[in-house]
């Protein structure tokens, strides 16, 4: 990892943090998710990073993927329990953290479960460490509190422009995942509910990512897209949201993505829904393994 590398990473990572606790004192009842996560995205670009993917807004039993659509009219609900999932990338050097609100203190214990499970995997974590023992830790700790791990979702490596770089963070033991690497960066984010422990797909669709650019048999105007999304983005997740540059035409915009994951240039990640409808919170850093040391990179200013 070069000085270079590891200085945008760090940048990233401070400038995700301060999104995140900027704009989780906004979360309240009654709170546009749209203006809360278009503020969020503000904020990164303001600063001179990019979002590394839609800013999220779950609420209760949604897990993760929740991002708002154009025009959306949501509003965050009485009681509530809100996980703020966001992230930062310069230069494709991503950071990835998220955050867990209750607007009900009967809920407090619930987001300890996640937060103190998050706080001791960070301190086991080091290279040459096998990355199902960091499962354990986080299992461990949230069933001390008397509540269920999600086992289906958890953490990931991060490479430049790659998101979920294809290792799997879990939140509960598993064996063969292999070993923690020196010189990488990864996303812990134990899931905590008092549910099932388990999340589904829902329905519904608002986040979507590039998945093979040479698709043929396009029309004119898919193909247009296909290379706006590319030129934009690259392969990291999007919104429809950042499309209107593209078109402000949306009838037509969705019709457009649904036609390019239909033939295999797009795919699109379906809302995490708990499979129970238990309540879930979520907490999340980025951890830069650098030689024998580790960078939380999305720790609080």
């Amino acid at each position: 990892m070069t000085e270079d590398e590891l200085n945008k990473l760090l940048l990233a990572g401070k400038i995700a943090a301060k999104a995140r606790d900027e704009v989780s004192l906004n979360v309240k009842a009654n709170a546009k998710v749209l203006d809360i996560c278009e503020e969020v995205e503000s904020i990164i670009l303001e600063n001179k990073a990019f979002p590394s993917f839609p800013c999220n807004i779950s609420i209760n039993s949604e897990a993760a993927h929740y991002s708002p659509v154009i025009n959306d009219e949501k509003r965050i609900p009485e009681g509530a329990v809100v996980k703020l999932d966001l992230g930062a990338h310069i230069d494709g050097y991503i950071s990835d953290t998220a955050t867990t609100i209750s607007l009900d203190a009967k809920y407090q214990r619930l987001l300890d479960a996640s937060k103190t499970a998050l706080e001791a995997a960070i301190a086991n974590f080091r290279a040459g460490l096998s990355v199902g023992e960091i499962g354990r830790v986080i299992e461990k700790m949230i069933r001390a509190q008397g509540y269920k791990p999600i086992r289906n979702l958890g953490g990931h490596l991060i490479r430049r422009y790659e998101l979920h770089a294809g290792v799997f963070i879990p939140n509960v033991y598993e064996r063969g995942l292999g070993a923690i690497q020196s010189d990488s960066v990864y996303a812990i984010e134990p899931f905590a509910t008092d549910g099932g422990g388990e999340v589904v797909e829902g329905k519904d669709v608002t986040i979507y990512s590039l998945k093979n650019p040479n698709v043929k048999g396009l029309s004119a105007r898919e193909s247009e897209l296909l290379d706006f999304i590319y030129t934009h983005f690259n392969y990291l997740p999007f919104s429809e949201r950042w499309l209107k540059e593209f078109s402000t035409n949306v009838d037509e915009l969705r019709n457009n993505i649904k036609n390019l994951i239909k033939k295999g240039a797009l795919r699109g990640y379906p809302i995490l829904l708990e499979i129970k409808k238990g309540v879930v919170s979520q907490f999340e850093h980025t951890v830069i393994v650098n030689g024998n040391s580790i960078i939380v990179s999305t720790k609080s200013l």
